[in-house]
């Protein structure tokens, strides 16, 4: 086998592994950002374990006072399920009350990078309970 020869292989044996490497890189750094809402726990989950660490809670409502709610909250220590009575702990946020009742909420789950987002909207009842969603699960 000449020079040539060998070098070409090493070559096709490099950009294989180049390609392998880049290819696993990529499906192990887009992770999901997928969510839902758990209405017997009244909690945001993730799809995949993921940590909530940047989350944007939005009025849709109309009964709300306020003309603009949003909300976004971020925490580096944040958990991948986050029951609505808790998220003014866990993002030390100064309010003591985010959710009133007879409202929607659209939360947003935002990941980093080109991740993407995904969103669900929560309805409240009188007591502010969550009674219904959009994404009752992962599907």
């Amino acid at each position: 086998m000449n020079t040539k020869t060998k070098n070409m292989k090493k070559l096709i044996t490099l950009t294989f592994q180049i390609t392998f490497f880049l290819t696993l890189f990529l499906f192990v750094s887009c992770r999901s950002t997928d969510i839902y809402f758990d209405i017997h726990k009244q909690s945001i989950i993730s799809c995949n374990d993921r940590p909530l660490r940047r989350i944007i809670i939005e009025c849709d409502s109309t009964n709300r006072k306020e003309n603009d709610c949003i909300i976004d909250l971020y925490s580096k220590y944040a958990p991948a399920s986050l029951r609505l009575d808790s998220i003014t702990t866990i993002y030390k946020y100064t309010e003591t009350r985010i959710f009133y009742p007879n409202s929607i909420y659209k939360i947003t789950h935002v990941g980093s990078g080109d991740e993407g987002s995904t969103e669900l909207r929560i309805w409240l009842d009188s007591s502010g309970k969550a009674f219904a969603t959009n994404k009752p699960n992962c599907d």
